[in-house]
């Protein structure tokens, strides 16, 4: 069934269709065989890491992988990298899988940095771009997916080093994906709320080029340094935390205010639940959390996480009654109805839902049971860039710990499908 849906990408495009490819149309193909035996980090050209060497490539747990940039760190914009083209995995309009294509390595405008990219990481949000139902949204050009990206820059644009001199050829950084414009008469830029910046309905890898390629241009405004290396912060890791702990992180902290001592319940512990778990406890100081989820694996990894119990929901309540829990606040990473009601009944009056999950298009509010708790129902979207900077510090503390496993980018293709056909239970970066 998933074959048929991957058809289209295969189809010749119109002769109308044919500017937007900027050139590049005749290396453009489809990939149709696994090359995982292949490590990652060797299939990059070898002039494009010049001099640099990977010491261990193991299958093993990313964080042993040892990355070896120092040519790439030295050489920076000046780097003589004789290639000129990168592979890219793209959006366009009415297909329902990513297009692998080739194009041109961009050059930077003057604000904007280029990154050789490190990982991209792949979310379910990635899945509803291309969901040809408009789930998300609709574009009308072709964009670079991946939302989610870590880096090394390559180049500066003209203006950068005297705007924002930390950031330098070599420096490691995060991708602020929403692309906020922080103008001062920003209503929202100007109030802090950056992620809500209603200038442009177009982010990094949606709507505009991302990380699932070799190189990104990003503005510098965008670009956060990571407070390591990348042997110290692993790049798929970074890439993850811009979104998977970015976005619990600013539901928990800023949203909801969570404060030490109070009692949470997560739902729903993969994923952004569980990070959404280690914020609550190692960063937030929650006296209790509770890892709701049908997924027994997934109730074990809630607890190794630092979640105090872990039930289905059909033994929330229960477990509430008997450990005599008042829970402030439940956090619905789900978002059905059938996860709303599981928090519904679980939150003390006065208390808060927050939904993060957008696995239904929307949820139905039992007005009388909610009118009678006083409920407060919060949503949030992403986070701002004062955030992603505590996020990644976090991160290199070793306070939060996302769980992800990587990929080649080349392998782009098999992993939507993975994602599609519900293999794939936690997170994915992909590895050019």
């Amino acid at each position: 069934m998933f074959a048929q849906r991957l058809a289209p990408a295969i189809r010749p495009r119109t002769a109308s269709q044919l500017p937007a490819l900027r050139c590049v149309n005749q290396s453009r193909t489809l990939l149709t065989k696994s090359i995982s035996s292949t490590p990652a980090l060797v299939r990059n050209s070898r002039n494009d890491l010049k001099q640099g060497s990977i010491s261990t490539l193991s299958s093993g747990p990313s964080r042993y992988r040892q990355f070896h940039v120092t040519s790439l760190l030295n050489e920076g914009a000046t780097d003589s990298i004789n290639q000129k083209t990168m592979v890219a995995f793209r959006y366009y309009p009415g297909e329902t899988t990513a297009v692998r294509e080739t194009l041109p390595i961009p050059t930077p405008k003057p604000d904007e940095v280029v990154i050789k990219i490190l990982a991209g990481g792949v979310c379910h949000s990635d899945l509803g771009i291309l969901d040809p139902s408009g789930s998300i949204g609709e574009w009308h050009n072709p964009f670079t997916l991946g939302h989610e990206g870590a880096g090394i820059i390559t180049s500066l644009g003209s203006n950068v080093s005297k705007t924002y001199p930390n950031l330098k050829e070599g420096t490691y950084v995060g991708v602020l994906g929403p692309d906020p414009c922080f103008e001062p008469s920003c209503n929202m830029c100007s109030q802090g709320k950056d992620n809500l910046c209603t200038t442009t309905d177009e982010w990094y890898g949606i709507g505009r080029d991302g990380a699932w390629a070799e190189y990104c241009a990003v503005r510098a405004i965008c670009c956060i340094p990571v407070p390591g290396t990348p042997e110290t912060v692993p790049p798929e890791v970074v890439a993850v935390a811009t979104d998977a702990v970015l976005t619990p992180y600013h539901a928990l902290k800023t949203c909801d205010k969570l404060t030490a001592g109070q009692t949470i319940v997560v739902v729903g512990a993969g994923g952004l639940g569980h990070n959404a778990i280690q914020i609550a406890k190692n960063v937030l100081g929650a006296g209790t959390v509770v890892a709701v989820d049908p997924r027994e694996t997934s109730l074990v990894g809630a607890k190794e996480a630092g979640a105090d119990y872990g039930v289905s929901p059909d033994d929330l309540s229960s477990l509430i009654k008997e450990k005599k829990l008042t829970v402030d606040l439940v956090v619905d990473f789900v978002g059905t109805q059938t996860s709303f009601d599981t928090a519904l009944g679980a939150v003390k009056p006065a208390g808060t839902i927050h939904i993060v999950g957008l696995m239904a298009p929307f949820v139905k509010l039992p007005l009388m049971q909610a009118v009678l708790k006083d409920l407060t129902v919060k949503t949030s979207f992403w986070g701002c860039k004062t955030e992603l900077a505590e996020v990644l510090d976090a991160v290199a503390k070793g306070k939060i710990t996302p769980q992800v496993e990587t990929k080649p980018l080349e392998q782009c293709l098999e992993v939507l499908k993975e994602f599609h056909e519900g293999k794939v239970k936690g997170r994915i970066a992909l590895v050019p």
